[in-house]
């Protein structure tokens, strides 16, 4: 059983900084992919006419969807953020559904 503990917390160990990192990486994404236009801390740009982020009803499938598949009845973000794959946008959804 000992042996058991062991090795758990050795694997506990070995996945933390692959959690951290995609934690960070959604940080990071939505920094350089939506804070310019949304504020650092979702907060919005009322002069730009940009939307607070933050505090958004939308859940994560939904934001996931919206960065990838984009919404044809908004003028921005009418379509897709160009580069951006599933496993980001979800990254960056995540750190959004995070923010206080």
């Amino acid at each position: 059983m000992k042996g058991i503990s062991i090795l758990i917390a050795i694997a506990l160990l070995a996945a933390a900084p692959i959690l951290l990192w995609a934690a960070e990486d959604g940080a990071a994404l939505y920094e350089s992919r939506c804070g310019m236009c949304h504020g650092a801390k979702g907060e919005g740009n009322k002069d730009a006419n940009m939307p607070a982020v933050k505090g958004t009803p939308m859940t994560v499938e939904q934001l996931v969807t919206y960065l990838t598949k984009g919404d044809k009845t908004k003028t921005i973000h009418a379509d897709p953020i160009s580069d951006l794959n599933e496993e980001q946008a979800k990254a960056i959804a995540e750190h959004i559904k995070k923010m206080k």
